[in-house]
Order: C-alpha cells, then structure tokens, then sequence
C-alpha cells in the first residue's frame, strides 16, 4: 500500500503550487515573490509556468479546486501572507484534494494493484483536517 502523504507530497502538492503558482503571476505578482512565497527557487517557478513541473495531475479539470486556488491567490496579494501561512493553506488544499478522491485515478496509474472502489483512506483521513466528516 502507498503511503498517502508520500502520494501528495510527490504528486499533489507540486500540482497545486504549479496552479497557485500560474495564478499568482497571472495576477501580477512577479515570479521572485510568487518563488518566495511557496519556498521555491525561481528556476522551480518558471518550470512550474512552462509546464516542466507539477503537471502529472491535471488539477484544472476541477473547478472547485480551481476556486480554491484562485481564492488563495486573491488572499495571498490582498493580506500579503507569509510562507507559512502560504504553506498551511497550500496542505490545506492539498488535503481537500485528496479528501474528494481527485487523486484517484492518478493514484490507480502509479500502482495498479489499487482497488479505488475499496480504498477510503483520503476520503477518511483528510475530512476532520477539511472539516467535514463524509
């Protein structure tokens, strides 16, 4: 069995800093701040804005992560956040992610011995840390 925080900090995470990082320049912020803000080197941003990086799930097929994601960018400028409230906020999306089972599929492709219709691990582990509880 894979260890689901392995999962999402190889796969997710990188996916959502590639949307967030995508969507901070979008609005503006150059990409040395947007670097600082996610605790990344510039080069690891521009490979997240030229599609090297962080593209195994593609994260745009849900709009509500979308939401979610343009919704932190929009905070991020507006409160101006620091990296660790930026890092709390990305895990936090990163555990609705899988909370929803979005990562599924992707995880069915990395190892196909998964029977995804059984597995409720993300499902259980991450709803008390999305507040919800089904």
């Amino acid at each position: 069995m894979d260890d689901v925080f392995e999962l999402a900090y190889r796969y997710v995470v990188p996916s959502i800093r590639n949307a967030l990082a995508r969507e901070l320049v979008k609005k503006g912020m150059p990409r040395k701040n947007a670097a600082e803000l996610l605790n990344l080197s510039r080069s690891a941003v521009s490979r997240y804005l030229s599609g090297e990086r962080g593209v195994f799930v593609k994260t745009e097929r849900f709009k509500d992560f979308q939401n979610m994601v343009e919704k932190l960018a929009d905070d991020i400028i507006r409160k101006g956040m620091d990296e660790y409230t930026v890092q709390e906020e990305v895990s936090k999306v990163a555990a609705y992610f899988l909370h929803r089972k979005y990562f599924c599929a992707k995880h069915k492709r990395i190892n196909p011995n998964i029977d995804v219709s059984k597995c409720s691990i993300c499902k259980n582990v991450f709803s008390k840390q999305i507040g919800t509880d089904g």
